[in-house]
């Protein structure tokens, strides 16, 4: 075996040229596969974490009848004991109670619908990271004359408003009358989705709830688990404690970004397979260039004993090392670049950024790429280099020792 392996090293460098071109295109190949999976996993990552862990939460408990329609009126009954409940389970981070529903937002110069959610500060700020969403203005810290909004930019923007600005509110309280009521807004927050941003407004529970006329209410509770990949089995849970109310997770919430990476996972090693495949047909074609140029070579060493298992073999070594290189090299080259650009990133805001913000991605995507997925990049390879030398091995073998040896 040493010697085939020997024979089939010297063999992949007698014409250098044709060798580097076909490991250069295996490295090309690979890098472009590979910026191609990690540019578009890095997006969907981003969208979920934004869309998931800074805007819905894993889970999310309402009254039946809230998700037809979102009213003060449809409260969860002993809200703050349930979320109190859940947030001392082992696998929940934190359960957050909020007094959530639909209204307007007006200022002198336009109005807007909306949805009002009413949240402790403390408890949102470990739940979504709204403090750390916060771009302009300080987080629930004034106590003025008016109650404290937080406004998305991009609601701000359509109101002509800003920090310090004041606008009116407009809801229904829990016997369905018409309140309309007078908030500043002492920050402004940002996410990568515009229309979040445009229709989410966040102001206290205690004021809220006093304006609604229910000091208890709660009409969501937004849970975020310790272990994401958990969320069906802690929503069966959760639902199987409280049978009386409704509990989605947020692939219930949001089944576009669910089928979107549900689909990803399948398709990104098929999308380098694809590649690959392509580089392959170069591959088996400069393989057998290189049989054909050696007819003699293959009858001379079958004629002196070399069986025809160990020709087929030394053929497919050759192919084998060939990509190995290629591979090996790609590989290391590929996981330089996606580190590179996951700390850097890649800035989209020149040529589409506020498009992007419509459909909730971030004009900054940051590549990233599960090491897992190397490990089988580099199988892919192999099977492929395999797959593409079998006929110009099969075609080796099939050679007359006789007739090769006479071939000019």
């Amino acid at each position: 075996m040493k010697t085939l392996l020997t024979i089939s090293w010297r063999n992949i460098w007698r014409n250098r040229s044709r060798s580097l071109i076909i490991i250069i295109a295996i490295i090309l190949g690979l890098m472009g596969g590979v910026f191609s999976a990690a540019v578009r996993l890095g997006t969907e990552q981003q969208q979920y974490r934004e869309s998931v862990e800074h805007q819905i939460s894993h889970i999310q408990v309402h009254h039946t009848d809230f998700v037809a329609n979102p009213e003060a009126r449809f409260r969860i009954a002993q809200g703050f004991e349930i979320a109190k409940q859940l947030t001392e389970h082992p696998a929940i981070k934190v359960a957050s109670p909020r007094t959530v529903f639909d209204g307007m937002a007006a200022s002198a110069n336009m109005n807007s619908g909306i949805r009002i959610k009413g949240v402790d500060p403390d408890t949102e700020a470990h739940t979504t990271s709204l403090d750390k969403l916060i771009v302009e203005g300080t987080y629930f810290a004034e106590n003025g004359r008016l109650p404290s909004v937080i406004i998305g930019r991009e609601l701000a923007e359509k109101l002509n408003s800003g920090v310090g600005s004041r606008i009116v509110l407009t809801f229904q309280d829990i016997e369905g009358e018409i309140i309309s009521a007078s908030f500043r807004i002492e920050a402004l927050y940002e996410v990568s989705s515009s229309r979040f941003e445009e229709r989410n407004v966040f102001v206290r529970t205690t004021v809220l709830n006093s304006f609604i006329g229910d000091p208890g209410a709660v009409t969501e509770i937004a849970v975020l688990l310790e272990d994401s990949d958990e969320y069906r089995k802690l929503k069966d849970e959760i639902q199987a404690m409280h049978a009386n109310l409704e509990v989605r997770h947020w692939a219930d919430l949001m089944p576009a970004l669910f089928y979107s990476l549900e689909f990803l996972d399948q398709s990104l090693i098929w999308m380098v397979g694809i590649i690959m495949l392509g580089v392959s047909f170069g591959l088996l074609n400069t393989i057998l260039m290189s049989v054909l140029e050696r007819i003699k070579e293959f009858g001379v060493l079958m004629a002196i004993g070399m069986k025809k298992t160990k020709v087929f073999a030394m053929v497919l070594l050759e192919t084998s090392l060939v990509s190995l290189i290629g591979g090996v090299i790609g590989l290391l080259l590929s996981f330089g670049m996606v580190e590179y650009l996951y700390v850097r990133g890649i800035d989209l805001s020149s040529v589409g950024g506020d498009g992007l913000s419509e459909f909730g991605y971030a004009s900054v995507i940051y590549p990233e790429i599960d090491p897992v997925f190397y490990f089988k990049l580099m199988i892919l390879v192999v099977a492929f280099a395999v797959v593409a030398a079998i006929y110009p091995a099969w075609k080796a073998v099939r050679f007359v020792p006789a007739e090769a040896v006479r071939t000019e």
